[in-house]
């Protein structure tokens, strides 16, 4: 967390500073050679005049056939162009960047326009994935990550900073614009062993809530984990419990429920669950999404789901999606 957050710091540091060179060359501000100037004529004048005085409803849906997707290292060849970072929290991976030339082309203010990505690796499998783009201020951004797509779009200043959950490791993420540029970046996250995630990711405003009901949790107990009830990665690392962690971009919905493996004992198990309550948004709409796990740093499998939301008749009701995901259980040995 430590590394991100200085990451985060000197991004916005640095286009302080360009702003402020940038004025100065401009003439907006006086430079710090004009102010020593001026300090020298005042202590001159100075010294020549001294002597002067200064609500629920269930749909049985059957098990959607599921698509196994596994990402080989070899595969990931876009990986070249990144730096690997094989030690956790040892440090940030960042996409290579062009030497500065008097070619360079500068932003507004005065900063290089190149494409800056940098991924850290933190505790609890998470990744904090910055984008620093000076020249495309308000640019739409597409990140993949092993099956999971987050629509996105920069800053006033040309930044995208996320906390993204890991599924693979090394974990790799590209960030493609809208205009075709991409970029690359790969960063370990070797801690991704010791837990199990599953994620539910989806387009459009939709609702979707994926619940986890721990060790025998009904609904609203603790150890029901949701939206409304997210807990912390923290209590992950302490082993009370997982977590979720809920991306939400205004275009694309993610959540992501996060376990230790640690934490469960013979004959434990989460029982989990997708619920779409019907609003005046969704209703009569068809939803488009799918889930993926990883269980133990293993092979990431990518299911899809569709289905169409109940009539506007029925807002007020929750669609409850059964037989789509299995409880997380010891797995025998």
């Amino acid at each position: 967390m430590l590394n991100s957050l200085v990451i985060r710091a000197a991004a916005g540091s640095t286009l302080i500073v360009g702003g402020a060179l940038f004025a100065m060359q401009s003439g907006w501000i006086p430079s710090i050679a004009s102010a020593q100037t001026g300090t020298e004529l005042t202590q001159e004048q100075t010294l020549a005049s001294s002597s002067r005085p200064t609500g629920s409803m269930t749909l049985m849906l059957p098990i959607v056939e599921e698509n196994n997707i596994i990402v080989p290292l070899a595969e990931q060849s876009l990986a070249t162009q990144a730096t690997v970072v094989p030690a956790a929290f040892d440090g940030p991976a960042s996409a290579p960047t062009a030497p500065m030339t008097e070619t360079t082309e500068l932003s507004p203010l005065g900063l290089p326009c190149d494409i800056t990505v940098t991924a850290t690796a933190m505790p609890a499998a998470m990744v904090a994935l910055d984008v620093m783009a000076p020249c495309r201020v308000g640019a739409e951004v597409t990140i993949n990550h092993s099956g999971l797509q987050i629509a996105s779009a920069t800053d006033a200043v040309g930044l995208l900073t996320l906390d993204i959950p890991a599924f693979e490791t090394p974990a790799f993420f590209s960030v493609a614009f809208a205009d075709g540029v991409e970029e690359t970046v790969l960063v370990g996250t070797p801690d991704l062993y010791e837990f199990d995630r599953i994620g539910l990711n989806w387009q459009g405003d939709m609702g979707l809530e994926l619940h986890a009901m721990e060790f025998g949790a009904a609904f609203g107990d603790h150890g029901h984990v949701w939206q409304e009830a997210p807990a912390t990665p923290e209590a992950a690392i302490e082993g009370s419990g997982g977590f979720l962690t809920m991306l939400d971009t205004g275009e694309s919905f993610a959540q992501i429920y996060t376990l230790p493996r640690a934490t469960l004992r013979e004959g434990d198990s989460v029982r989990l669950s997708i619920d779409a309550p019907v609003t005046q948004t969704n209703c009569t709409q068809e939803v488009l999404a799918w889930t993926l796990r990883v269980e133990g740093g293993g092979p990431v499998d990518v299911t899809d789901l569709m289905f169409t939301v109940p009539s506007c008749d029925a807002v007020g009701d929750v669609l409850v999606l059964q037989n789509l995901l299995d409880d997380l259980r010891l797995a025998s040995n």
